[in-house]
């Protein structure tokens, strides 16, 4: 029996009723065999790019998490009081994890199975025994959801390793006491890298890579092979942070920065590609209020805990149960958009004015000075100590060369604050500088009167897109767009929208000066996008960034922003950093959409930041308790026993060109 299934019944009875009748008509088709064969039907998972803002059913959110509602119990052992409990207990975590169903609900659960057992009058020789049987069941279900204490410390505790979240004090004032809340990454990687194909998984990734760029030294595939790279331990596994502050309520609201959390994620940069894409390789390890992150104290206190465990990871490394000695890990960046960086690096956070950049000396006024006539210098990590030796010295100086304070990382290993922020692809090109171009040359085909505002928008809305554009297929360009100057989409389909935009205006990009840009900005993303990357395409890369800078003060000075210049740096962050598509936020940004459910949800903002962490962990235990944390193949739900001749002939095909002749032989009267 499969608890899950055993309760999908109880909640859905109209279900139960379809596949009973599914199940009749398979049995009026019928036809007896002596010989059958069992078919494992298969899970499809379909792991689109979701939009970061955008209301989806929790199923599909769930697929991107790979959870799966196999049977926990692996073993044919017998099903005893302790199973069923623990059987329910993930039953409860599937509900409120994957489906994201409030606490309410999962508690009438547990009090209708409290309420559903009724006296029987019948006369029967084992009556009381069944009734005993069934009061111990009931007592079990009963005691793993009494509270929210008894299924988080002891069902949650003892079955699935459930750990709380850690509170950090960060106020000095004893009346009102401010809590952040961390989740400890040594705890988390040791649960991570104890299943069973984690270790394997990383360890064959890295000798890969080794052995390809031994084979050809030109390559870049991680870290590891550029400049930075050089100085860790080459056997040591990457570790990656992620900064940002997400809002959980209406982002028009008026309660929008009252609840604006502060959200620092880790991930292991060596998992296969195959499975970056996957959300559970992205993990919570601290969060708490932005607004209250207003003092150097705070600010200090809220990431020593996680300095100090990075610190102790590359330091003496990590023992775990199933790997006979220590393993080592290295920090190798930050990802983060740019006003994240600068706000934990220490340097400005406006970009209007003042050096603005992190990584060179270049103000505000000279970004439309054409770079084959200037170079700017590059910020260095002893100039920049130099900073804020000044800045310690002379109190009353609040700002030099855009450095601001020091940077509450600065104790961690590894960490440099000009160079351990590289560019984000995802906030730079996509968000930044490709729609910039895209409304310049749709304005200035309208000044040249090649199309209307209306028909720009009827283009957009009517155009075809191809089978693998349609899940990324972007809004139409509306007329109020066009006068606001802002092109509406996530951040894939702006994307989309930049590739494609000289198919859907094929008969006008070569009347617009502006495309010349769009070429040339072109060629260098899709060498910045490409993986893997080569040491010798840096120059080149260099002089295409170099000329698409020109073009802009040349022909439109007006739209030159900061992000035009950080345009520029790319080639220099790649030979320093690694590939920026190793380092960009865009399944970073999906994971808040977990975080912003509960919150919909839940409708408790009393201490959300606790009920975050809480989730969090809560989601983890879900995700290890499946056979693999990261699924190489697809897991079936059950299985249930059909005749050959029933298979659709064309799966019947390729079931014998899978398993060959073995199959044939073995059914082959039924074929």
């Amino acid at each position: 029996m499969h608890i899950h299934r055993h309760h999908h019944f109880l909640l859905n009875s109209s279900f139960n009723q379809q596949e009973n009748n599914d199940l009749d008509d398979i049995d009026q088709l019928s036809i007896q065999q002596p010989d059958t064969t069992s078919v494992d039907p298969v899970i499809v998972d379909n792991t689109d790019e979701n939009i970061i803002y955008a209301n989806i059913n929790n199923d599909d959110f769930a697929n991107q998490w790979n959870i799966s509602s196999t049977n926990i119990l692996r073993e044919d052992k017998q099903i005893n009081l302790i199973a069923v409990q623990q059987l329910y207990t993930r039953f409860l975590l599937e509900m409120r994890e994957q489906h994201i169903l409030p606490q309410t609900i999962i508690q009438s659960i547990t009090t209708y199975i409290n309420t559903s057992q009724q006296p029987s009058t019948a006369v029967n020789v084992s009556v009381n025994d069944i009734r005993t049987t069934i009061k111990d069941i009931e007592q079990a279900i009963v005691f793993s959801t009494r509270n929210e204490y008894q299924f988080l410390l002891q069902s949650c505790k003892n079955f699935f390793n459930y750990t709380p979240p850690i509170e950090n004090l960060l106020s000095s004032n004893q009346m009102k006491k401010e809590y952040s809340y961390h989740i400890s990454i040594k705890q988390s990687l040791k649960k991570i890298l104890e299943k069973g194909e984690m270790l394997p998984f990383l360890i064959e990734n890295i000798h890969d890579q080794i052995n390809a760029t031994q084979c050809d030294p030109d390559l870049i595939f991680s870290f590891r092979d550029c400049i930075k790279g050089k100085k860790i331990h080459k056997q040591s596994f990457l570790i990656q942070l992620y900064v940002d502050d997400i809002g959980v309520t209406n982002p028009i609201g008026l309660k929008k920065d009252q609840h604006k959390l502060t959200m620092v994620y880790f991930m292991l940069e060596d998992v296969p590609d195959p499975f970056r894409s996957m959300l559970q390789c992205i993990h919570l390890t601290a969060i708490y209020y932005s607004k209250y992150l207003d003092n150097d104290e705070k600010i200090r206190k809220f990431y020593d805990p996680i300095v100090k465990e990075l610190n102790d990871l590359q330091l003496t490394g990590l023992t775990i149960n199933t790997f006979n000695s220590q393993l080592l890990f290295s920090f190798s960046a930050i990802a983060a958009d740019n006003l994240a960086a600068h706000n934990v690096a220490g340097f400005q956070q406006t970009f209007s004015s003042g050096n603005f950049c992190r990584r060179c000396l270049i103000i505000y006024e000279n970004r439309l000075i054409p770079l084959t006539d200037v170079h700017f210098i590059q910020r260095t990590y002893s100039q920049h100590e130099k900073c804020l030796q000044l800045l310690k010295n002379k109190p009353h100086i609040k700002s030099v060369f855009g450095v601001v304070g020091p940077s509450p990382l600065n104790d961690l290993h590894n960490f440099d604050p000009t160079t351990s922020f590289p560019g984000n692809a995802m906030h730079d090109f996509f968000e930044g500088v490709c729609p910039l171009i895209i409304m310049a040359m749709l304005k200035e085909a309208s000044g040249l009167r090649l199309i209307t505002f209306n028909g720009i928008q009827n283009r957009t809305e009517n155009f075809a897109y191809g089978e693998f554009d349609t899940s990324n297929k972007p809004p139409p360009i509306l007329v109020k767009n066009l006068n606001n100057n802002h092109i509406v989409g996530s951040t894939s389909q702006k994307y989309c929208l930049f590739r494609l935009f000289p198919i859907i205006f094929s008969d006008l990009v070569e009347k617009l000066q502006s495309f010349k840009i769009y070429l040339v900005l072109r060629e260098l993303l899709d060498m910045i996008l490409a993986f893997p990357q080569r040491k010798s395409w840096l120059p080149f890369m260099e002089t295409l960034a170099i000329n698409f800078q020109c073009m802009m003060v040349d022909l439109l000075p007006e739209k030159v922003t900061p992000k035009i210049h950080y345009v520029t740096e790319y080639p220099k962050i790649i030979e320093e950093n690694c590939p920026p598509v190793r380092f960009w936020c865009m399944r970073y940004e999906g994971a808040h959409l977990y975080f912003k459910q509960i919150a919909l949800q839940s409708n408790n903002f009393k201490n959300i930041p606790k009920t975050m962490a809480q989730r969090q962990q809560l989601r983890q235990c879900l995700l290890l308790s499946n056979c693999q944390f990261l699924k190489t193949s697809e897991e079936a739900r059950g299985v249930k026993q059909i005749h050959m001749h029933q298979i659709d002939f064309k799966i019947r095909t390729l079931l014998i060109q899978r398993f060959g002749q073995q199959l044939a032989q073995f059914n082959q009267t039924l074929l």
